[in-house]
């Protein structure tokens, strides 16, 4: 499971029952395994409502994401990920980043709260709207 501090999101990545996405979802549906010392996480089933950032990036419901954390030392992972939605892109593409363990003594995350309707005041023009 991870927890994320961004609007208190909770991600639980399946290891032992691999199936596939009961209904599509905002944050799809991740089964994992290991491959030596890397965690890969495959996750579809995405539905189409959320952006890859705030610049409108999109996706469709093809989405497929497969990510690969591995120890690199006791205070660093390699993180990658694969993106693949045959419905927007032309190709599959790729990007890595170091990730690294906070160090500082009683280093904390704090809960993050979104001022209610910020978003839709910011972004509700450029909000997808549904098809009747």
């Amino acid at each position: 499971m991870m927890i994320h501090e961004y609007a208190g999101a909770v991600r639980t990545i399946y290891m032992d029952d691999q199936v596939e996405a009961p209904a599509d979802s905002w944050m799809g549906w991740s089964n994992g395994r290991w491959e030596g010392e890397t965690l890969v996480v495959d996750t579809r089933g995405f539905n189409d409502q959320s952006w890859f950032d705030r610049a409108g990036n999109f996706h469709s419901d093809a989405l497929h994401v497969v990510e690969r954390f591995t120890a690199r030392s006791p205070d660093t992972l390699t993180y990658e990920a694969t993106i693949e939605d045959p419905n927007v892109f032309t190709r599959p593409w790729k990007m890595s980043m170091p990730l690294y363990r906070r160090l500082e003594k009683n280093a904390q995350l704090l809960e993050f709260k979104c001022v209610e309707f910020a978003e839709e005041l910011m972004y509700g023009p450029l909000r997808k709207h549904p098809a009747k």
